[in-house]
């Protein structure tokens, strides 16, 4: 068969998929081997709200790697999709739709109704990034994906919720809450993030004292004046001499008409401010503890917009909580009760999802206890190691720090879109747990019940995810599924995500199912923009995968993704993109060679085979057949090393070992050393046609998990693929290499004794070829060459001469004891004991190449002159951009050589 002159990317991409689909190659099921050993991953479930970015093209690239070739080397494989409701986003995206299209907001519509234009925004709009996901080559299989609001999902969900609260470890309570006033929700101490901002300022508030204190002031500081608003006492250390009198004092509260009194308390901390704080337990957590040690009642003075309510004052009443700070310091200016305000650097809390300046606020909310899970999850940790996480620095011990220091979940958000919580109330407010209405109205003796408006935390479905996806849904607790796929082997994730997701599904894996959830965690780096920032629509920096899927091709995006995933964090270089996508062209265009060469031959069933067509019986046999052996012992140190690093999850390393063997070892010598054999004529030449398509075909498979489409392609049109598929446990299947054998290394084929020869060969060209570049010989020019050998490690250059002299365009090749050539040449010293020389005489025009040479000495000479001088300058180094400096240090390395190899070069013209 031949090859198209172009690969169409596109075309393969979704012909391919489509097949493979269909045809069930994604499904565990086809492994019809019963002893074959199982392996599954669990997808992250995105957002339905989302479309596929960077992070995600990056982790799901990862995922089918892993899979793709344990189904290769004969595992019963299961990559389990789904998506995730995303309440807060959904809810967001609906309410905006909403007040666009009906000018309504959601109590005017009714929460029935808003929950159907919730589904119905998941229909129209949840499946997109299904769609993209089948772009990546993702090979899930979608007859099991899973959606966090599916019934049985839902019910795990309210069967974990009931049990939880019937064991006591959900509770109902008020605590001090992250509350998102454009949200309307509280937030878990995971979704808010910090964000440090300079332009903060510190307030000194003269608070009056009264009685035997009468026209004396305590100074308090803060950063939020319109809390004190619900000030409920002013505290000092009890060991500050300078406040000691003034325990058990009043205070006339300004702006308002209560009095707060004196307390002591060692929390103050005397070096903040003034040694005076402000008491305010509805708003600020740390002021809440101090409330229930000296029996103080909490006064709310805001509204969940964050706007201030009634108890605030009728001056206050219904201003939003930034305009009243300002009326605040207005009136307490004119009241001469404003000591100073200084500038002051703050760190604010900020939601994570609306950016909006998140307030600590008392309300009543549904919490779990953490104390329990939290210490079965530092038992695996500490005594298994599980999960074992890579990299496992500093991953490992943070998650294990967080764990001992683990704080109760809030669970309950203040939305419509989500899990509901299952508790009722009857008219006198008891509240009943239960799964369903019916065992609620039992346990009431009464159905006028009334369902809790909150729904759940999405991470409170989402940890249940490694289990409930796979059948368990509180009533049937164990499945097939969950037998041979719980623990899956590994979840690759985000950093960010460790606590919200990765440590709530250990914990609730433990809990109910009593087995952990999964082995082994992979965190990626996060994806920057090429100027190495977030990628983010308002830096205009974001990449967009779809994009670059249709311009370069998925094949292409994915092996560069593998290719940077380190662990770290990953600058997006448009550059290597590019790199790989003719990686893909190089491919392409060596197995189009490969099969224009091809007729009578077929892939040979061993690649002992490629060997053993050219038996070894003495010296010469070896020296004839060294070539074949060099790449064949190359593919398979190639497949150990790959093997090697994906057991380890050091993907950079296999698709840099991908790409060398390929594109240098395979491409740019081995087809050009053997190009001649595979055009002549006999058995000799089908049988080197054989052994070229026998090495393509294996290498083929071992890219296969990070290139599917391309080496499908290719290795579809291969002549005798059928005869290599070993893998029983598919052979009732449709012929697909990715039901083939992933190679693994055998040690019998790896030869060291033919990669020291081939690489004398190679590296004996190479420098030749170096020469002409450097002194300008005109490709046309054949040159003569004086070889002098050491030892019979350099027979191979006697032998391969016809080969060499072609490729380094040599006309005489002279094997000499000693090199008798003329002063003017151009010498080598290879490895081995090898050397060589080039009489350059009648080659060049020695007068015009002496100042071609000189020019560039002295060219070179005052960049390098300038590039030092850069580099030795304290303040550009300090200053310019990390990449600037190191970019500057390689070219300066650069210079180096090159001035040097200039040199050589005019001392062999004197």
């Amino acid at each position: 068969m031949e090859l198209a002159k172009a690969y169409n990317h596109l075309e393969a991409e979704r012909s391919h998929y489509q097949k493979w689909e269909e045809t069930g190659c994604f499904r565990p099921e086809l492994n019809q081997n019963p002893d074959a050993k199982p392996f599954s991953i669990v997808i992250p479930p995105p957002n339905v709200t989302g479309s596929l970015h960077m992070g995600h093209a990056l982790q799901h690239t990862l995922m089918d790697i892993l899979i793709r070739r344990k189904r290769m080397l004969g595992y019963r494989t299961l990559w389990l999709p789904g998506t995730d409701h995303a309440g807060i986003s959904v809810q967001r995206k609906v309410v905006e739709k909403i007040r666009k299209e009906l000018g309504k907001t959601p109590a005017e519509l009714g929460r029935d109704e808003f929950l159907k234009l919730c589904w119905e925004w998941k229909q129209l709009y949840g499946y997109t990034i299904i769609e993209q996901i089948r772009r990546e080559g993702a090979s899930v299989d979608w007859t099991r994906h899973r959606f966090t609001m599916d019934e049985g999902l839902s019910k795990a969900v309210r069967a974990v919720f009931c049990r939880l609260y019937e064991e006591g470890q959900i509770y109902r309570g008020k605590r001090i809450v992250n509350w998102c006033p454009q949200d309307k929700t509280v937030l878990s101490d995971l979704e808010v993030k910090e964000e440090t901002r300079s332009d903060g300022k510190l307030y000194f508030l003269k608070y009056p004292l009264t009685a035997e204190f009468e026209g004396k002031f305590l100074v308090v500081a803060t950063t939020r004046p319109e809390t004190m608003l619900g000030d409920v006492a002013v505290a000092v250390n009890p060991k500050d001499e300078r406040y000691s009198k003034l325990i058990g004092a009043t205070i006339a509260l300004p702006l308002t008409e209560r009095l707060i009194p004196v307390i002591a308390d060692e929390y103050v901390d005397r070096q903040f401010g003034t040694g005076a704080v402000k008491i305010t337990p509805a708003h600020d957590p740390n002021d809440f503890e101090v409330a229930l040690r000296h029996n103080l009642e909490p006064l709310l003075v805001m509204n969940d917009d964050g706007s201030m309510n009634e108890s605030a004052g009728k001056s206050f009443a219904g201003l939003d909580r930034f305009k009243a700070r300002e009326l605040v310091i207005e009136k307490f200016n004119e009241a001469g009760l404003l000591e100073k305000i200084e500038d002051y650097e703050l760190v604010l809390p900020i939601c994570e999802r609306c950016k909006t300046i998140v307030e600590p606020i008392l309300s009543e909310q549904w919490f779990v206890r953490m104390d329990k899970m939290r210490d079965l999850a530092l038992d695996l940790i500490k005594s298994k190691g599980l999960p074992r996480f890579s990299p496992d620095v500093p991953h490992a011990k943070v998650y294990t720090n967080w764990l001992e220091n683990l704080k109760d979940w809030t669970i309950s958000r203040q939305l419509w879109w989500g899990h509901r919580i299952p508790a009722w109330y009857d008219k006198d407010g008891n509240c009943f747990v239960a799964e369903d209405f019916e065992t609620a109205a039992k346990r009431a003796g009464t159905t006028e019940l009334k369902q809790d408006e909150d729904v759940l935390d999405t991470w409170f479905s989402s940890a249940l995810w490694p289990f409930s996806t796979m059948g368990w849904d509180g009533e049937v607790t164990e499945t097939e599924d969950l037998e041979r796929y719980l623990p899956s082997d590994v979840l690759v994730t985000g950093r960010d995500i460790i606590f919200l997701w990765v440590s709530r599904m250990v914990m609730m894996s433990l809990k109910f199912i009593n087995r952990p959830p999964f082995y082994d965690v992979i965190i990626t780096g996060t994806v920057l923009g090429s100027d190495g920032k977030p990628m983010s629509k308002s830096r205009n920096n974001g990449v967009d995968p779809i994009e670059m899927f249709d311009k370069y091709g998925v094949d292409a995006t994915r092996i560069y993704l593998a290719s940077i995933a380190t662990g770290a964090d990953i600058r997006w270089n448009p550059t290597m993109i590019e790199t790989y996508r003719n990686f893909a062209n190089k491919i392409w265009n060596a197995a189009r060679f490969c099969l224009m060469n091809s007729e009578g031959a077929g892939v040979l069933t061993g690649l002992e085979q490629v060997i053993e067509s050219n038996t070894i019986e003495n010296e010469d046999s070896k020296l004839r057949n060294v070539i074949d052996r060099w790449i064949v012992s190359r593919l398979n140190q190639a497949a150990e090393s790959i093997n090697k690093a994906l057991d380890s999850y050091q993907f950079h390393e296999a698709a840099q070992t991908l790409y060398h063997f390929f594109w240098d070892e395979f491409c740019d010598w081995y087809i050009e050393l053997v190009k001649d054999e595979l055009s002549s004529e006999g058995e000799g030449a089908l049988a080197a046609r054989s052994r070229i398509l026998t090495v393509l075909e294996r290498a083929l498979r071992l890219l296969h998990p990070f290139m599917p489409f391309i080496t499908e392609e290719i290795w579809q049109k291969l002549p005798g693929t059928s005869a290599v598929l070993h893998n029983p446990a598919y052979s009732h299947a449709e012929k697909s290499i990715m039901l083939s054998d992933f190679p693994v290394s055998d040690s019998a084929l790896i030869d060291k004794e033919a990669e020291k020869q081939v690489e004398l060969m190679i590296e004996f060209i190479r420098q030749v070829r170096n020469i002409r570049t450097e002194l300008n010989i005109k490709p046309s020019d054949r040159i003569g060459i004086q070889v002098s050998l050491k030892d019979q490690a350099g027979s191979v250059l006697i032998y391969h001469q016809d080969k060499i002299k072609k490729l380094a365009r040599i006309s005489d090749f002279d094997v000499v004891d000693r090199i008798t050539a003329p002063k003017a040449s151009a010498r080598g010293v290879i490895a081995q004991g090898a050397e060589f020389a080039v009489p350059l005489e009648g080659l060049i025009d020695f007068d015009e190449e002496r100042r071609r040479l000189i020019s560039a000495i002295e060219k070179a000479e005052k960049e390098l002159i300038k590039v030092e001088g850069q580099l030795s300058n304290p303040a550009f180094v300090a200053n310019a951009p990390e990449e600037k400096v190191n970019q500057l240090a390689i070219r300066r390395d650069e210079l180096k050589v090159k001035i040097m190899k200039t040199k050589e070069n005019l001392e062999a013209l004197s």
